[in-house]
C-alpha cells in the first residue's frame, strides 16, 4: 500500500527522495554508469534565477562550494535545511558558500521554491538557486547517477569534486576538506558511517525500543560530530512514546518544540506532531494530546496559515484533543491548500473526522 503523502513530506526518513511516482515499474532501465566522480572538474551553475544570495558565475580558486539539490515536495529536504544554514554560518568565515538549488518539475514550481526561499531564506542566511529547465541537473545529478535528493556535491578549493552523498555527512566531510586534507580513501569511511546510520535505524524494527535507543547512543557517542543528525528525533521520541515513558516524552517534545520556534524549523516541530498525532501508542496516550496540540500550533506559526502540512497535522492534533468541530475546520483548510498527491492523500485522512462524527450521532439515538 502506497504510505500517505501527507506523512512522508515531513517523515525525515534516512532515505533520499527520489520522486513522486510510486507506480511499480517492470523491468526498470539499467542505471548508467557516472561520468562525474571524485576530482572532476565540477560543471557550471546554471541557474534562470538566484532567490538568495550572490549569483555564483563560477567557482573561485581558493574557496569551498557545497552544491545542494532540494525540492519543496522532498521532506528530507527540508528537514534538512536548518543544519545547513548552521553548517554555512559556521563555514562562512573559511571561504564554504551553501547553493540550495532546485530545478523545476511538476510539483516544484518557481512561485513555490520562492515562497519557501523568501519565508525561511534569510533566517537560512545561504544561497538559493532555481532553474526551470533540468540542465544543471543532468550535467551534476544524472551524470554522477544520483536520482534522490537531497543530495550534495562538496567542490574543493581547486574546482574540483570532493564528495557526491547525502548532506547529512557534511560535519565529517567539509572540516578536512576546507583543511585540504580530503582524500579519494576518505570516502571510504563515509561508507562505512552510512552502514553505521543503517544499522542504527534497521534497530528501530525490533520490538524493544530500548535496543534502537542503545544503538543510537553507541552511534552517539562513536561519531559525536553526527549527533544532532535531525532524521534521529523522530525514532528516538517513538522509542521513548512505546515504552510509555510519558514524562520523558514530553521533556523531550517541549525541548525540540523550542529549539523548532528558536532556529525557525518547521520541519522539526512537525516531526514532533507527527510522532505524537500518528503513532499508535501516542494516539493511546491522553496526556500527550496537550504537547501533540502545542507542538502542532508551533509548526503553522512557522510555516504559515495556508501551509497544508502544518494544517493537517493541527487538524488531528485538535481532533485528539477532542474539538472535532474545529478539526473538521482545520482539514478542510489542509485540503483547500494542498494539490498534487497531497492533497487527496489528506482528504482521505480527515475523511474520518465526519464519519466518526456520524458514528456519534447514531450511537447517541
Amino acid at each position: 500500500m502506497r504510505k500517505l503523502f501527507a506523512l512522508a513530506v515531513l517523515t525525515g526518513l534516512i532515505a533520499p527522495a527520489s520522486g513522486q511516482d510510486t507506480k511499480p515499474k517492470a523491468d526498470p532501465p539499467k542505471k548508467p554508469e557516472a561520468t562525474l566522480k571524485f576530482g572532476d572538474k565540477a560543471p557550471p551553475v546554471k541557474a534562470t534565477k538566484w532567490l538568495q544570495g550572490a549569483e555564483v558565475k563560477e567557482f573561485a580558486a581558493g574557496k569551498t562550494y557545497v552544491m545542494e539539490f532540494w525540492a519543496t515536495w522532498c521532506g528530507p529536504c527540508i528537514v534538512m535545511m536548518p543544519h545547513m544554514g548552521e553548517l554555512q554560518s559556521q563555514y562562512k568565515d573559511k571561504g564554504v558558500t551553501f547553493i540550495g538549488f532546485s530545478a523545476k518539475d511538476p510539483n516544484n514550481t518557481l512561485e513555490k521554491v520562492q515562497a519557501l526561499v523568501e519565508k525561511r531564506g534569510p533566517k537560512l542566511g545561504y544561497t538559493f538557486a532555481f532553474a526551470d529547465n533540468r540542465e544543471t541537473y543532468d550535467d551534476w545529478m544524472k551524470a554522477a547517477g544520483q536520482g534522490g535528493i537531497p543530495c550534495c556535491f562538496v567542490v574543493d578549493k581547486a574546482g574540483k569534486i570532493a564528495y557526491i552523498g547525502h548532506p547529512m555527512y557534511l560535519d565529517v566531510v567539509l572540516p578536512k576538506v576546507v583543511d585540504g586534507k580530503w582524500t579519494e580513501a576518505d570516502l571510504a569511511g563515509i561508507k562505512t558511517i552510512e552502514e553505521e546510520v543503517n544499522a542504527v535505524f534497521k534497530a528501530t524494527g525490533d520490538k524493544d525500543p530500548e535496543v534502537f535507543l542503545k544503538a543510537l547512543r553507541d552511534f552517539e557517542t562513536k561519531h559525536p560530530e553526527l549527533a544532532a543528525i535531525p532524521y534521529f528525533h523522530s525514532a528516538r521520541l517513538g522509542s521513548l512514546v512505546k515504552m510509555k515513558k510519558t514524562d520523558e516524552v514530553k521533556k523531550v517534545s517541549e525541548a525540540l518544540i523550542a529549539k523548532a520556534l528558536k532556529a525557525d524549523d518547521v520541519g522539526l516541530a512537525n516531526t514532533v506532531t507527527r510522532t505524537l498525532v500518528l503513532f499508535p501508542d501516542a494516539v493511546a496516550n491522553k496526556d500527550l494530546y496537550p504537547t501533540a496540540l502545542k507542538s502542532a500550533e508551533a509548526g503553522l506559526k512557522l510555516a504559515g496559515e495556508k501551509d497544508p502540512v502544518a494544517l493537517f497535522f493541527l487538524a488531528e492534533a485538535t481532533f485528539l484533543s477532542g474539538d472535532k468541530a474545529k478539526a473538521k475546520e482545520l482539514g478542510a483548510k489542509a485540503v483547500a491548500n494542498a494539490d498534487g498527491p497531497l492533497k487527496s492523500d489528506i482528504e482521505t485522512r480527515v475523511k474520518r473526522y465526519e464519519d466518526e462524527k456520524k458514528e456519534e450521532k447514531k450511537q447517541e439515538k
